[in-house]
């Protein structure tokens, strides 16, 4: 990280050199997350995204089905479950190995093969992927100090993650949509940040379900889409467990947000400037 930052900014006045090096590189982190999915959403084009809708349609017109409501309950008994079987076998101390890329490999594995036999297939595909990138959430946290995945506390922290924004979404304001999240979810009863948590991530994968709809096509859809999503959403983990450790230790945890904000502006002033030299 340049230190010239802090020659041109008070907002990380009380937090230490290595906590702004942190701040920083979760703010990289969180500006760089939806890049490897807007990718592959972009190489795909619109057929499979325009097949999926009107199979949607038909589902909800025909049989009476609501894809986006049925993902969302599914996910919501998920998340009630991830309060103890996503840590199942996971140390809590974070000594054991740490298994992010087989999560990824069985994410793959399971969006190429349910992918192939399209709306079908999503019947396996959904409670697998969302399982392990739950898990892999979970994983992520315990590496970092002053995180025990067996309290209440960073149980909730992980759900938190899944509320932080749409791997689909090119949004300008990550940084934000970070923080109303959590200002949002901070001091509702564990019950409602799960409804609530439930109805944004199902809308997420709502979308990338209707990506796979298509037989055979699906496949490939399934298998990046799938890679992407979980390579997100572990990027979101550490970004959050990063600025929740900052938080810790700065002697006013309020002051990390301002911080934090200051950062990203940085970030982004140094990447347009840079793009309109290569230009």
């Amino acid at each position: 990280m340049d230190e010239s930052i802090f020659g041109r900014t008070n907002a990380c006045v009380g937090i230490s050199k290595d906590d702004c090096e942190q701040l920083w590189q979760a703010a990289t982190k969180m500006l760089d997350a939806r890049n490897i999915v807007m990718k592959i959403v972009e190489s795909l084009g619109d057929a499979t995204s325009w097949v999926g809708e009107r199979v949607q349609d038909v589902l909800k017109d025909k049989f009476g089905l609501d894809v986006s409501e049925k993902v969302q309950e599914i996910t919501q008994d998920f998340l009630w479950n991830f309060q103890s079987g996503a840590m199942t076998g996971l140390d809590a101390d974070g000594i054991g190995d740490r298994w992010e890329w087989l999560h990824k490999a069985v994410v793959v594995a399971s969006g190429l093969s349910g992918g192939f036999f399209g709306l079908p297939g999503l019947l396996w595909d959904l409670p697998i992927t969302t399982a392990n990138i739950m898990r892999s959430v979970a994983d992520i946290a315990r590496s970092f100090p002053g995180e025990d995945i067996k309290s209440d506390e960073t149980k909730r922290a992980c759900i938190e993650v899944f509320a932080v924004g749409s791997p689909l979404s090119e949004d300008d304001e990550a940084d934000l949509g970070y923080w109303a999240a959590r200002t949002g979810l901070s001091h509702a009863g564990i019950e409602l940040v799960i409804k609530t948590v439930a109805a944004r991530f199902g809308v997420v994968v709502s979308e990338k379900i209707m990506t796979q709809a298509v037989p055979i096509a699906g496949a490939a859809a399934g298998g990046a889409l799938n890679y992407a999503f979980i390579d997100y959403y572990q990027e979101m983990a550490r970004v959050h467990f990063m600025v929740r450790g900052v938080e810790r230790r700065a002697p006013d945890s309020s002051a990390v947000r301002p911080c934090f904000a200051a950062i990203v502006r940085e970030i982004r002033s140094r990447r347009r400037i840079r793009g309109s030299k290569a230009e």
